[in-house]
């Protein structure tokens, strides 16, 4: 007796795409559950997946250079004061734009050293993946929002000096911004990478009574502030191109039919 049309056997039977198999990770952690799925064919072709251009690190060099120069007119002219600011300079006379100059002195090398390293890495990625208005633009605004802020709560005469505030703005509006867009990941494994990463790295591991960790704290939450503010608008850049045709990886091998095609 011949089968309906509705029952005949499909030849051949679709092939369920590679990335959307449940796969085999390490022993001790089983197999990856659906929810863990990495949404993309191709990861290359999700712009937070890309390298990033090695180009887009000229901002961040520029601004770093300018930081060096500040920092040792500072060092040589130690009792002048003509970029720090204070609360009396800032508020009373209107000397606005030591909001901007402060961000460029730094107490010593060391100070300048330790926060090199993260404004490097967070400027690269800002620059890179969202464009000029992340870094330099919204990252030297937020750096002069955090400072005026952090000065209301020193005294009037206390300087405020170093980019620590901006680069805890900077690591807050990016990891915000990865919350949001890196959608190629589950939202349980970016937050997880998210919270690792604030307390590995932004953490202090020991207090030091001459750093202003209110204003780092003020600059994180600023970062996140203005990261929801503009989240919604500020999507990630990027030049997509067609991955590399690999005929190996489209060839089907004698186990993948006969997993794919047999009922």
């Amino acid at each position: 007796m011949a089968l309906p049309e509705s029952e005949h056997p499909q030849w051949p039977r679709p092939r369920r795409p590679h990335y959307a198999r449940a796969r085999v990770l390490h022993p001790d952690f089983g197999e990856e559950r659906e929810d863990d799925i990495i949404r993309h064919t191709d990861l290359r072709q999700h712009p937070l997946g890309q390298r990033p251009d090695p180009a887009s690190l000229w901002p961040a060099v520029l601004l770093l250079l300018l930081f060096f120069a500040g920092s040792y007119w500072s060092w040589i002219h130690p009792d002048a004061n003509p970029l720090a600011a204070t609360q009396d300079l800032v508020y009373k006379k209107g000397e606005i734009w030591r909001l901007m100059t402060t961000l460029w002195v730094h107490a010593d090398i060391a100070h300048l050293l330790a926060n090199s390293g993260l404004f490097l890495i967070f400027g690269l990625f800002l620059r890179n993946y969202f464009g000029l208005w992340a870094f330099p633009g919204l990252s030297l605004l937020g750096g002069m929002v955090t400072g005026a802020l952090a000065l209301l709560t020193y005294g009037p005469e206390t300087r405020l000096i170093g980019a620590s505030g901006m680069v805890y703005f900077m690591a807050a509006l990016w990891l915000f911004l990865f919350l949001k867009h890196a959608d190629y990941l589950s939202w349980t494994h970016r937050v997880m990478r998210t919270i690792a990463f604030a307390l590995v790295v932004l953490v202090p591991t020991q207090f030091e009574p001459q750093v202003s960790y209110r204003t780092h704290a003020i600059g994180f939450a600023l970062g996140l502030f203005f990261g929801w503010l503009s989240a919604p608008w500020m999507k990630p850049v990027t030049n997509l191109s067609a991955p590399p045709f690999e005929e190996h990886e489209y060839a089907l091998k004698a186990t993948d039919v006969e997993e794919d095609l047999l009922p």
